[in-house]
């Protein structure tokens, strides 16, 4: 008798009362009676087949290829326990073949091998056409009887109320659950004590998240603590007002069920609304100048663009006094740069240091030599292997070894194909000095003309880092070699009054 090992899948935990365990080993025993298997290793995993993500099921696989020497096969108790995807099923199926393994469906009683006639086969795919269908089935049965249970009955999925609410399951699907929520008291007055600051205090979120984390209430979901996202989610939501929606439509609508009144909550829009106005989203509304990313406080932080009084500025987020007038700063580097940086002799060396990559590019072209000669090597390998086997040779040897050469041709010419991609690059990149000559020329006759985007390239090529440490004192560096004495190497002081 010949040893198998047995392969049992549920998609869930809660689905092992219909075709489980027990019943899927029920259906392998009898199959691997009446093929004279037996059993000497059995797995159990619960995953779902309707994916590619299959972690468990590809590590039974492998294993089963490693022993296949040991345990020449590998038993299913149906063709929807192995794959609920018909590529899935081919690649699985061919997979196990192409290494030596027997492959056996109990349920259906098909057994494979190497020399499978095409019927085999053919019946195989036809399983799994099947089982994908019936998957699809499924998933639509269930999303449909969810709709039909919301739209009819006023029944909510999973998930879907807001943290004022509990949630009582009232039917399971697989994950999936419906019912009715009911308003926890106490994270209600919570809520409601949210409002009463944002309005009477006419604080903002942030500080509503933290009061919040200083009173040690958990955060929604396990989340180590509150932030703005979450407590302004539960205060957009209809549902403090007894309105629940899904896509779409209110399908549960109880007074009984409210947090707050219409007219509190109308109010509580309206202070968010005042809330967003002032923001940092706001922020990018404003006319900025070109220095995105490129402006940093002395403390090391990037400073980040903020509304004040309807104008531009930068603020440090860690140090948050400190502001810097956008326009003004803008003024004072791009005076600088017209009148000392942007000149051939400095700039020239500069950009062409950023592509000047023929170090890298000998390296690599020298890799390229060596790895065409290694491929040449193993093809001479492989030719070789052919001629000096001799009949009497083994052929699971023989196969190993022709494997071996194959595999070590297919890693060089990734490499080679890699390598090959990184010269092209590198090629793109290369820029002569005529060319870099022509740029500052271009540049600095319509330096008073150039646009907004056109900034931000040149900017981007100069390297531009603003550093302020104080109101009255900025420091600009840029990634230029100093012209004579006539400029400090990398930094340049701007006094502003």
């Amino acid at each position: 008798m010949q040893k198998a090992r047995r392969i049992l899948r549920e998609s869930e935990e809660t689905l092992k009362d219909g075709f489980g365990y027990d019943n899927q080993r029920d259906t392998c025993v009898h199959f691997e009676r009446m093929n004279g298997l037996v059993n000497v290793k059995e797995h159990q995993l619960v995953e779902s087949s309707t994916t590619w993500k299959r972690d468990d099921f590809d590590d039974i696989i492998n294993e089963a290829i490693k022993a296949r020497d040991d345990i020449p096969w590998v038993v299913f108790p149906r063709a929807d326990r192995h794959a609920r995807k018909l590529a899935a099923t081919g690649y699985y199926v061919g997979l196990l073949l192409r290494n030596g393994l027997k492959v056996g469906f109990a349920q259906e009683d098909i057994t494979l091998d190497d020399e499978s006639s095409a019927m085999k086969l053919l019946m195989v795919f036809l399983h799994g056409f099947k089982a994908e269908e019936d998957a699809k089935q499924i998933k639509r049965n269930m999303l449909g009887g969810r709709d039909k249970l919301g739209t009819e009955r006023h029944e909510l999925p999973n998930g879907m109320c807001i943290w004022a609410f509990d949630y009582r399951a009232k039917r399971l699907f697989g994950k999936m659950s419906t019912g009715k929520p009911t308003l926890n008291a106490e994270k209600a007055n919570w809520v409601r004590r949210w409002v009463d600051w944002l309005l009477e205090e006419g604080i903002g979120l942030l500080e509503v998240c933290r009061r919040m984390n200083e009173a040690d209430v958990p955060p929604p979901r396990g989340g180590k603590a509150w932030s703005s996202a979450t407590v302004r989610r539960i205060l957009r939501s209809k549902q403090l007002i007894g309105i629940f929606e899904w896509k779409g439509q209110a399908i549960h609508v109880e007074d009984g069920e409210r947090v707050l009144t219409r007219e509190r909550f109308e109010a509580l829009q309206k202070r968010l609304d005042e809330i967003r106005e002032n923001s940092y989203y706001n922020a990018a509304q404003l006319d900025y100048p070109p220095l995105r990313k490129m402006v940093f406080h002395g403390c090391g932080q990037m400073m980040y663009g903020v509304p004040v009084n309807k104008s531009a500025y930068y603020r440090c987020p860690k140090c948050r006094k400190s502001y810097i007038n956008a326009q003004q700063l803008w003024e004072e580097v791009q005076q600088e740069i017209k009148g000392g940086l942007l000149q051939e002799e400095r700039i020239l060396p500069a950009i062409k240091s950023r592509f000047d990559n023929d170090d890298v590019a000998i390296a690599r072209e020298h890799d390229l030599r060596l790895i065409d000669e290694r491929i040449s090597f193993l093809n001479d390998k492989w030719d070789s292997l052919y001629r000096l086997v001799s009949p009497e040779y083994p052929e699971n040897r023989f196969k190993k070894r022709e494997q071996e050469i194959i595999n070590a041709i297919d890693k060089a010419q990734k490499e080679k194909a890699q390598i090959e991609r990184e010269l092209t690059i590198l090629k793109q990149k290369r820029l002569d000095e005529e060319g870099i000559a022509r740029f500052c020329q271009l540049a600095a006759k319509n330096i008073d003309n150039l646009t907004k985007q056109q900034w931000e390239i040149l900017l981007k090529l100069l390297r531009l880092r603003i550093t302020v440490h104080a109101r009255d004192l900025i420091k600009v560096d840029v990634a230029l070699p100093p012209i004579r004495d006539k400029v400090r190497d990398k930094e340049i002081e701007l006094s502003r009054l």
